[in-house]
């Protein structure tokens, strides 16, 4: 919200099943349990579940990542905790609130089969072992498929050629979407191994790029 709303990165974002399982998944658990707790101490008031939900949000955190980030990270995870708990505890009786809790997830779930990537003034030259892209505007994601034996080991380098943009990411996937490894040789040189003979995508990323374009060069081992 603090950087403007990006279709295409809202959308790579509710893909991760990390999101789904923190959000709700730890999320219901950790208020059924905080239930539970409630059932046991004997006075159990709205500041002390207050605590409780703050705690949660930070445990996950604490438990998984280096103490400097977990301090920021929990701090979110707290806010999240006690927004849930608002929800919880005052706004689920109003009409309004239950429609937006179903809706969400359901706007979320039908966003997922689609592809959110914007192209403008797109212009792509593609040769045996090579392409070059230039564009006036790229939000998104271009995949370029390389085909490969098996126990073969392709080399590729990526030069970004921009005037504006957020961010460019290079990334690697198979046949079925999935990101695969790939491992940095040199600067701007990587390279990907084929377990057996298929397709892999070098994917290149750029989020609001405008005026620019990029070149993409790969082969193999000999």
């Amino acid at each position: 919200m603090g950087s403007g709303f990006n279709l295409f990165q809202f959308h790579h974002t509710v893909t991760e099943p990390a999101i789904w399982i923190v959000f709700f998944g730890y999320g219901i658990v950790s208020s059924l349990i905080i239930d539970v707790i409630g059932k046991i101490l004997p006075s159990f008031s709205l500041a002390k579940q207050i605590v409780f939900y703050i705690l949660f949000g930070y445990i996950i955190f604490l438990v998984f990542m280096p103490i400097e980030f977990a301090l920021l990270a929990g701090t979110i995870g707290a806010l999240f905790s006690l927004l849930f708990l608002l929800g919880k505890e005052k706004l689920k009786p109003s009409k309004w609130y239950s429609w937006m809790v179903l809706a969400v997830p359901l706007v979320c779930l039908g966003m997922m089969p689609f592809d959110h990537t914007s192209k403008a003034g797109w212009h792509e030259m593609v040769g045996d072992s090579s392409v070059e892209v230039e564009y006036e505007y790229f939000n998104g994601e271009h995949l370029i498929p390389i085909h490969g034996a098996q126990g073969e080991k392709i080399y590729f380098a990526v030069e970004h050629l921009f005037s504006t943009g957020d961010s460019y990411g290079i990334s690697v996937y198979d046949q079925d979407g999935d990101f695969v490894g790939m491992s940095e040789e040199s600067n701007d040189v990587y390279s990907m191994e084929f377990e057996e003979d298929s397709t892999k995508y070098i994917v290149i990323e750029a989020i609001d790029g405008k005026r620019g374009g990029f070149q993409v060069k790969w082969w193999n081992e000999e």
